[in-house]
């Protein structure tokens, strides 16, 4: 099957993947995007008026590492047994397997943007951003999907072979979101621990995001641009040859 041929199947099982997380609903696409937004906006109230946090613009911190934090667990969780739950469609189509994860990170991708710019719009309406910020935050979401993609391919194909592998990442994401500053600052960690938060590969994909938000193109916000990059770029090349090494599992294992 030829390179247009795979793209056509990749976007018609996008569109497969968000008819049916759909059908049958009243509303729809809308309680997807409301998921994140009801999260995003309880805890902007639990931390800016239940603990009384002096946070200044704690929202907009919160929107910076909050929603990409969960278009990151949110595409890894869909990923990981991707090749196992869809094993009818790789036994019976002639498909390159990459497209399976492809796929679900495209659909979860169009959520996230969806639930973003919701509340970027809104922002922006009240005053708060501008649209040089808007622009700046196109870098960071390219490298956010980048990233997101390889490491949830690097799991799908590893968890073929070790299917514990799924509850293991589960497990680690849940302590991984008490390690991120993405609702709390890094400077109210202890100075002798700090670096090790900020040498969180997760935190360096998401503080572009943060930096930019609250305090515009600033030297930090293209420094940590600069991690991002690393990152997204070191994630790339492993899940590459994780992906050579092991596709061969999805033929003897699915």
């Amino acid at each position: 099957m030829n390179v247009d041929k795979q793209f056509h199947v990749m976007m018609t099982m996008t569109a497969a993947n968000l008819k049916s997380r759909y059908r049958n609903t009243i509303y729809g696409f809308l309680w997807v995007v409301l998921n994140p937004l009801m999260l995003y906006f309880a805890q902007v109230f639990a931390f800016t008026m239940l603990f009384h946090g002096n946070f200044n613009n704690y929202p907009l911190y919160l929107l910076g590492g909050l929603l990409p934090w969960l278009f990151i667990v949110q595409s890894v969780d869909m990923c990981t047994g991707v090749f196992l739950n869809s094993s009818y469609i790789l036994k019976n189509l002639p498909i390159n397997p990459i497209i399976l994860p492809f796929s679900q990170m495209i659909d979860n991708f169009i959520n996230f943007i969806a639930a973003f710019f919701i509340l970027i719009t809104y922002f922006c309406i009240v005053g708060k951003l501008s649209v040089l910020v808007i622009f700046g935050l196109l870098i960071p979401i390219l490298f956010l999907f980048l990233m997101t993609t390889a490491l949830s391919t690097a799991l799908a194909i590893i968890n073929v072979r070790y299917r514990d592998l799924k509850f293991v990442v589960s497990f680690v994401f849940t302590v991984l979101y008490f390690l991120t500053p993405i609702f709390y600052s890094p400077s109210v960690v202890p100075s002798h621990i700090r670096w090790v938060l900020l040498k969180n590969p997760l935190y360096m994909l998401i503080q572009p995001f943060q930096e930019i938000l609250m305090y515009g193109a600033t030297d930090t916000y293209y420094f940590s641009l600069v991690n991002s990059a690393a990152v997204t770029l070191a994630t790339m090349v492993v899940s590459f040859f994780i992906w050579k090494k092991m596709k061969v599992y999805v033929s003897f294992y699915v």
